[in-house]
């Protein structure tokens, strides 16, 4: 599993021109599923994200986690994640997991989510999506598992 995660202001997702859904100040995640990976990489990334001190205290330090602040996710299904790009200059996706296998991860992560947190938000698996990203810092991080 490979994930982009990066603290917003604010971030939305379109689909076919129509808004899908939006967050104000959060976290928007890009998340894409290699071979081989397993819900234990679910339950990995949700302790992450939800306890991960990304956002600033009065102090201007980076001491308060999502749910300090009372932020939202909005968490993005992204298989390019897992790209291969060490030989020649067109990605290799041998590396991904299925479609099925890939699909059923994402469902399933947004499931733990949804039980631990109420502020999730998604798009959708497999859609041709346009993502908006307000980056407040601008905070990136990359989590691989």
């Amino acid at each position: 599993m490979k994930a982009i995660v990066q603290r917003v202001l604010s971030s939305s997702v379109l689909i076919n021109g129509s808004m899908h859904a939006t967050i104000d100040q959060g976290m928007c995640v890009l998340v894409g599923y290699c071979k081989d990976d397993d819900t234990s990489v679910n339950i990995w990334l949700v302790e992450k994200l939800l306890g991960l001190r990304i956002f600033e205290d009065n102090h201007n330090k980076m001491n308060l986690s999502l749910q300090d602040i009372d932020g939202s996710l909005l968490i993005i299904p992204n298989f390019t994640l897992c790209a291969d790009i060490q030989k020649g200059h067109r990605p290799s996706f041998f590396g991904a997991e299925s479609p099925d296998k890939a699909e059923q991860l994402f469902q399933n992560l947004l499931s733990i989510l949804t039980d631990k947190y109420p502020k999730v938000h998604s798009g959708v698996f497999g859609a041709d999506m346009n993502v908006e990203i307000q980056n407040n810092g601008p905070v990136t991080l990359i989590f691989e598992r």
